[in-house]
This record gives structure tokens, C-alpha cells and sequence, in this order.
């Protein structure tokens, strides 16, 4: 059996997986790292690295992690398996590859302004672009850390950390020139995984989640960090500032999502209406926020987090990365590659 169709078979056995069991001890950033990367290990193991990404005129309707929007360009740009970027200056109606000089999985994109922005994937790598994610630099990497970094968020063009599994943390304050091992000022003994990070409406205060239902707050730009109270002890996925100071959203597994109000200090649970593990998000604008998942499972909020509509691809297919285009429409990646979308939830997928 080729790779492919063995990383297909695996993908379907870890969708369902992921929908029954109540408890799983890595993010499904993670368990698509590793697992690729054995399988690859299993055909290649005596082949040599290539540098860049290879161009594929089928790349958008391949595995793809996360998508975002880069600053007030309009541009959208999604990130994933064998090191690649696409960006689409249309809504996502076309997508163009990036030149990349990686062939790992990227697991996260984010971008501080048109131009400036940051990917990060496996082996602790990080790339950045300053050309609005046509072209892509190495800055950092790790291999050491034999671990996917699995998040990465700027307040400026200079301040910066990336996040990743088995505790991994890291920050830079030149705009990546150079990055520092920041783990020592953050306690978490047992390594768990660091999932994702987001700053708040003001950018000095900030916010980890990740296995276990752990929850970090920091309230200067990450300099010191408290761990918060958690209303869950499974693993939360995903964190995103929902556009009300002192207030974010925290999702993940089974559906779950949970909202924070830091000028209560309160944790409230949030209706979604699934049990689908939830693994993207991101907030929009005007209080919209929107999330993605297993089975296909999208999920929109029209008021700062407190209420969601529930959406579902027909093919079912994991969905990890979600933002909204100018048009209206939403853009969804994983499994299937990109797909654009209305909000009522009918498909139409993108086609080379």
C-alpha cells in the first residue's frame, strides 16, 4: 500500500477516534506530525531532504492545518502538510503556492500585518514572511526538541511566541532575528502540551491552553505567566480573544467550548450543540467568532462567543482552520484541502 493511502486509512481511523474517546493526550496537530512522519520514515528512510516545498497544482486539496487573513489586505493564506503555503488575493476563489523552503508539516499561521507574518510546524520550526506570505525564510528550528511547535502569535512586529508540544515555548522580541527558550517562566512541570496561544483585545494580556485543560494568563505580553482555575480537564484545542477586553473563548475536545470573563474572573460553558472535537478558530471582527472541527463540524458566533450556530460539511471530513473572506463566505481547511463556503453550511468545493 502506497503512503498516501495509508495516511488516507489512518486519517479515517483517527476522525473517528477522536469523536468517541472522552480523553486524548495529544492535539490532532500533533498525532498528523507524527504519524506522517512514520510513515514517511517507513518509504524514505534513506532519502535525502529537499529544501523547498514541492509545487503541486493539487496542494489546496491537500491536508491543510490553518488559514488566517493577512492583516487588512484581504489576502488569505493556509498552511500544512509537506511545507505548504498557498495565498488567494480573491475571496479563495484561486489560490497560489508559495515558495517554502521546508517540506514539514506546518501546523499554524498568523500574521501581524499585511506584509509580516509567521509559520510554525514540525521539528520547532519557524518560518517568516515579509511579503505578505508570498515568499517564505527559515528562522528558527529545533529538531532536538523532536516535537511540533503548534502555534504562533505576534502583539507587534517585533514581540513574539510560539507554543508547542511537551511544554515547548518560545519568544523573540527582534521580529524572530533570534528566539529564546522562555519554558523556565512558565511552570508546568508534568510537559504538557502547549496548544495554542492568542493575545487579548489590549495585547498585553495573553493566554495559553492546552492538554488536560491547562490555562495560562499573563497579563505583561507573556513575561510572567499565572495558571487560571480550568473548567475542564480534557484537552482544550483552541484559544481566541472574542473582541471583549479581558475576555476570551477556549475550545476543544468533544465539543466543549468555554467562555472567560477576566473582569469577573468567571468561566461560563458555551452551547455548540456537538460532540465533535473542536481543533481551529478564529475571531472575525464585530464580535463574530468561528470554529472548526471533527466530522466537519463549523460553528459561527455573532455575539462575542455567547452563542453559536452549528454548521456540517456534507463530506464530513476534519476541519482545522476556518476564517471568513470579504465577501461573506468562510474558508475551511483540513482534511479536504480548502473549501469555500456560505454561512448556511452548503459546500462548494475549490477546484485547480
Amino acid at each position: 500500500m502506497r503512503v498516501a493511502d495509508r495516511v488516507g486509512s489512518a486519517l479515517s481511523a483517527l476522525n473517528h477516534s477522536l469523536s468517541k474517546v472522552p480523553c486524548v493526550g495529544l492535539t490532532v496537530c500533533l498525532l498528523f506530525a507524527l504519524m506522517i512522519t512514520a510513515l514517511r520514515a517507513e518509504e524514505n528512510s534513506s532519502s535525502t531532504p529537499v529544501e523547498f516545498a514541492e509545487s503541486s497544482v493539487l496542494a489546496q486539496q491537500k491536508l491543510l492545518i490553518d488559514v488566517t487573513t493577512a492583516g487588512p489586505s484581504g489576502r488569505l493564506v493556509a498552511v500544512g502538510d509537506r511545507g505548504h503555503i498557498l495565498y488567494s488575493d480573491d475571496d479563495g476563489d484561486t489560490w497560489v503556492q508559495a515558495k517554502v523552503p521546508t517540506r514539514q508539516l506546518l501546523t499554524a499561521v498568523h500574521f501581524v500585518s499585511a506584509k509580516q507574518g509567521w509559520a510554525v510546524g514540525h521539528d520547532a520550526l519557524i518560518l517568516a514572511t515579509t511579503d505578505g506570505g508570498q515568499t517564505w525564510q527559515q528562522q528558527y528550528k529545533n529538531p532536538a526538541a523532536e516535537a511540533p511547535l503548534l502555534d504562533v502569535w505576534f502583539s507587534s512586529e517585533f514581540e513574539g511566541f510560539a507554543v508547542g508540544a511537551y511544554g515547548q515555548i518560545v519568544r523573540t522580541s527582534n521580529g524572530g532575528k533570534s528566539w529564546e527558550d522562555w519554558s523556565d517562566h512558565i511552570e508546568n512541570e508534568e510537559e504538557f502540551h502547549f496548544n495554542s496561544i492568542t493575545g487579548l483585545k489590549n495585547k498585553r494580556e495573553m493566554v495559553i491552553v492546552g492538554e488536560a485543560g491547562i490555562v495560562y494568563f499573563s497579563v505583561n505580553q507573556g513575561m510572567t505567566w499565572q495558571r487560571l482555575d480550568s473548567p475542564y480537564e480534557g484537552s482544550l484545542f483552541g484559544v481566541i480573544a472574542n473582541g471583549e477586553p479581558q475576555s476570551f473563548v477556549a475550545f476543544g475536545l468533544r465539543g466543549h467550548v468555554f467562555r472567560y470573563d477576566g473582569s469577573l474572573k468567571l468561566w461560563s460553558t458555551v452551547k455548540t450543540h456537538t460532540e465533535q472535537s473542536l481543533f481551529g478558530g478564529q475571531y472575525i471582527a464585530d464580535g463574530r467568532l468561528a470554529l472548526a472541527g471533527n466530522g466537519g463540524v463549523w460553528l459561527v458566533s455573532n455575539d462575542y462567543g455567547k452563542q453559536f450556530s452549528l454548521h456540517k460539511q456534507s463530506d464530513r471530513k476534519l476541519v482545522s482552520g476556518i476564517t471568513e473572506t470579504a465577501d461573506g463566505q468562510y474558508i475551511l481547511v483540513g482534511q479536504g484541502g480548502i473549501v469555500k463556503t456560505i454561512p448556511q453550511g452548503n459546500d462548494l468545493a475549490i477546484r485547480p
